[in-house]
Order: structure tokens, then sequence, then C-alpha cells
């Protein structure tokens, strides 16, 4: 795992969340895939769960974690940083806002994994009318009666929350994580990274602005959040390896504000 980004543990929590990062979900012996996790302000977790692989004449109880039933949730923080795009030309990022093209895969050598959201709790039930709605936003289909086909709607009260990050494992409560602010820059950082990403001339610069060393080092940035960049220096054959904090001089709240502070960091 990677120590990136400087965000209090219960607005990382819910931001991991928010921008509907996948995982999967326990309940005794079954195991589904989770294709999202959103939080309400009340402290419940709605869950969309894939229950694709069984027979439908099996009955929705042996598809979904039944009502009252306790369940286990496990997402991993992770990102792909834009290194298997390779190398672009200047603009070293798209500050116009270009759509860029997603990678065709992403290797361990790209990726970042930040640490791993687990959530305990009990199953409560949910509305048609919201479920339908959600399904059809995180891109699942619908049945020929107007069901939510494949994808099935859940609400989990948790009791346990924790991140497993490089420095160990911290609790949250129900109370902290209903109360804390969603990034919105960090929801939208897979994005960001890719952006960035383009150029592996500008992680390089920014190193040595910090006062870095980068001959024989390979410099990537590994997060991206409102409040800062997170420069990787490490070496080309591997045996050193520094995560660098690169702070904004203020708190972006929207994508305008973000742009002039990465325009502050490329002059």
């Amino acid at each position: 795992m990677t120590d990136v980004t400087q965000q209090p543990i219960a607005e990382r929590v819910r931001t991991v969340l928010a921008r509907g990062a996948a995982g999967r979900i326990e309940a005794g012996i079954l195991r589904r895939p989770l294709r999202s996790a959103r939080v309400r302000d009340d402290g419940v977790v709605v869950l969309v769960v894939d229950v694709n692989g069984v027979s439908r004449a099996v009955g929705d109880e042996a598809r979904v974690a039944a009502v009252g039933a306790s369940a286990t949730v496990e997402i991993v923080d992770s990102v792909c940083t834009g290194r298997c795009r390779g190398a672009a030309p200047r603009p070293s990022f798209a500050l116009d806002g270009r759509q860029v093209a997603r990678p065709e895969g992403c290797d361990d050598d790209c990726a970042v994994i930040r640490g791993i959201v687990t959530m305990s709790g009990i199953v409560t039930a949910s509305s048609d009318a919201r479920r339908r709605r959600l399904v059809a936003a995180d891109g699942g289909s619908m049945s020929p009666s107007g069901g939510p086909g494949s994808l099935r709607l859940s609400e989990l009260q948790p009791l346990e929350i924790t991140y497993l990050g490089s420095d160990g494992v911290d609790l949250v409560s129900r109370a902290e994580l209903a109360a804390a602010p969603v990034d919105p820059i960090g929801v939208d950082e897979q994005a960001w990274l890719r952006r960035i990403g383009a150029d592996a001339g500008w992680a390089a610069r920014l190193a040595l602005r910090a006062g870095r060393q980068i001959a024989g080092t390979d410099p990537r940035i590994v997060g991206v959040d409102g409040r800062g960049l997170d420069l990787d220096v490490v070496s080309a054959g591997g045996g050193f390896r520094e995560v660098v904090r690169v702070p904004f001089s203020q708190v972006c709240l929207d994508p305008e504000t973000l742009r002039a502070e990465l325009e502050l960091l490329d002059s």
C-alpha cells in the first residue's frame, strides 16, 4: 500500500465510497460483486450489488443478502495513475477538459493501492423507486417487467467501519462518516491523474522544485485531492522510494480552482 493523501480518515472513506468504488459484499457463504456504495447523511450505506451468476429459478433468497442478515463490505481504495497510457507530448495535462481515452489495461506498475475500506453491519430494506433510479445510474440493465435486472440495491447500517492503510488500521464511527464532507476533487481523482500523468516530465519538474534528486529516478504523480498532489520518487532499479507531498496554495473545491493551481505549479 502507498501512503498518499493527507485527508482525515472519515473524509477519505466517504470520498472513496462517493466515487462508486467497486468491491465485494459477503453475507455468510454468499459473496457478490459490489458495483457501488454511497453514504447517506444518516450514515446508512446504499449498496448496488451484482447478483449475476445464479439462476433466477432459485429465487432472490439465494442471490442477495437477506434483510436483517449481517454482511461485510470490502472496497479497495485504488486508482490508475495514467502510467499505462505511456508518455504524451505537451501540454502536460488537458486543462481545457478534453476527454482522455481510457487505457487498454492497468498493471501493478501503474495502479496505486492506498488502503482497504471494510464495513460490517446489518442489511435493511430499500424502496423500489429508489432501487430503479440508482440501479439505472450505475449502468444496470432492467428486466422486461421493469425490475432492476441483474443488479439489486440494499442498505447497510454499519456497526464497524475501518480503513486499513500503510500506517495501520483506523476506526471510523458511523456518525463521523455521516458528518464527513466529500472531497469534490477526490471523487474525480482518476480522471485528473490520467490528465496529469500524460506528461512524464511534469512529475520530474515537480520533484526538482521540491529539492529532490531525480537522476536515476522515475517520478510520477500518484495522488491528487483538494489539498495537493502526491509525488512518488522511486529509483529506476528499486531500493529507494519517497512520497513527496506538494501542497496547493488553497483548498480546491471545484475544477476551475484546481486548474489554476496546476497552472501555478507548472509555471
